[in-house]
């Protein structure tokens, strides 16, 4: 018996129909829709200015596009244009409630400019940073905001190739570079200006609980600056990174010397926070027996009881402006320029912790 023949998806009465429903619709089938050319078509949903496309033709072709249902296809668009339209944030600590609001400006202003936001989280390690270069050598983003602490700039120059717009965060005046924009605060500064705070409270015997990574040395030499010009003796106590554990066993172990001071002053909120916890585990009432006082000004600051005096750095304006930095570089007049320094601001809030 002869077997009957097989018919083919195509040839199923409404399967070419359902087929072609299925199918993303695209830039030729606006065409076809509005009897305009794919040129003026692509024009127009590329957003390519200025364009000779009629403000008519705009119109029907922007209604077929949204009648069709259609979406750009942005793999081949960046294909074409050997872009990705995505923009990568590299941090140190993501636990750390300082850089996601680092992170929510910068996203902020990389949406309403069309790129998308890639995140990248180094733990602070050489190893991780490393592979952080590794990784942005590869061309996965046009931009990136890095903030690194054992990357030299010779290092970043090789990994992006001039090819990845990049804007450094740095911790102090940064030398001038030709191939990057750069962000700092004064942190030397803003210790110093907290530190004479303080003093100007009336308190003599300050200690500082720093960390040697990251941001800790320039706010160490602010705090010191600040003292040794009052005639006061500087004393510093080490904590192994920028956490409130690791403020709560550097406090703890201080309070077990006997420490008499009358004054904290954290390098970093999370570590002024865990100053605080040993302080009341030791009976000490805040700020009556030691007044504390951070750096950052994190959200969980201002709730805590008391309240946390602190500098603010505004991370949220930082992020915002460093992505508006490199979206300047990709889309607008700024793309040949040499790189920049950029000095943001401080503020002291002084809250009842202080």
């Amino acid at each position: 018996m002869k077997k009957p023949r097989s018919e083919s998806p195509a040839s199923v009465p409404g399967a070419a129909a359902r087929a072609k429903a299925r199918r993303r619709p695209t830039q030729r089938d606006i065409a076809l829709a509005t009897g305009l050319s794919q040129t003026a078509v692509s024009l127009v949903l590329n957003g390519v200015e200025p364009s000779s496309v009629s403000d008519d033709a705009r119109q029907r072709i922007q209604q077929a596009a949204e009648k069709l249902g259609y979406v750009p296809n942005r793999m081949a668009r960046n294909l074409q244009s050997a872009r990705t339209r995505t923009l990568a944030c590299i941090v140190p600590d993501l636990t750390n409630p300082t850089y996601p609001a680092l992170i929510r400006g910068f996203q902020t202003a990389a949406d309403a400019a069309g790129y998308d936001t890639m995140i990248f989280d180094t733990d602070g390690t050489p190893e991780r940073e490393q592979r952080a270069l590794q990784w942005l050598s590869q061309g996965h983003v046009d931009g990136v905001m890095a903030v690194f602490f054992h990357v030299a700039e010779a290092e970043l120059k090789t990994a992006t190739r001039g090819g990845t717009a990049v804007v450094r965060l740095e911790s102090q005046r940064p030398r001038a570079s030709r191939d990057f924009d750069k962000i700092y605060i004064n942190n030397a500064a803003a210790a110093q200006a907290m530190t004479q705070a303080l003093i100007r409270k009336g308190h003599q015997r300050i200690a500082m609980l720093s960390c040697a990574i990251g941001p800790g040395a320039e706010r160490q030499r602010g705090y010191q600056a600040a003292m040794n010009e009052a005639g006061l003796k500087p004393q510093i106590v080490r904590a192994e990174d920028f956490t409130q554990a690791d403020g709560a066993r550097a406090m703890a172990a201080l309070l077990k010397t006997g420490f008499e001071g009358s004054a904290v002053f954290a390098a970093n909120d999370l570590l002024a926070i865990g100053a605080m916890s040993a302080l009341v585990a030791f009976g000490r009432r805040i700020p009556d027996d030691v007044a504390v006082a951070g750096f950052d000004d994190i959200p969980l600051a201002q709730l805590l009881q008391p309240a946390l005096t602190t500098v603010s750095r505004n991370e949220l304006a930082i992020g915002r402006f460093a992505a508006e930095l490199l979206v300047q570089r990709l889309d607008g007049p700024d793309a040949g320029r040499p790189g920049q320094g950029f000095e943001r601001p401080f503020e002291l809030v002084m809250r009842e912790s202080a």
